[in-house]
């Protein structure tokens, strides 16, 4: 199963890219301030920064992603 959206906000990685890019978003802090994303049980943090890093969207279940 891939990991592919912020489940408290109910918003996919590919929207947080799209809203990212359009309103010049380039931090976690930033998705949160503007509570997009990461801010109810933030198990999404780590693939929202991956989202922002590396433009991907969609992300396999994998603890290499928790310890960046």
């Amino acid at each position: 199963m891939k990991v592919d959206r912020c489940i408290c906000h109910e918003v996919s990685f590919a929207e947080i890219k799209r809203i990212a890019r359009e309103k010049e978003i380039n931090s976690v802090a930033e998705i949160q301030e503007k509570k997009i994303a990461c801010t109810n049980c933030k198990l999404c943090t780590p693939y929202v920064k991956l989202v922002l890093e590396t433009g991907e969207t969609e992300f396999d279940r994998s603890a290499r992603y928790l310890k960046r």
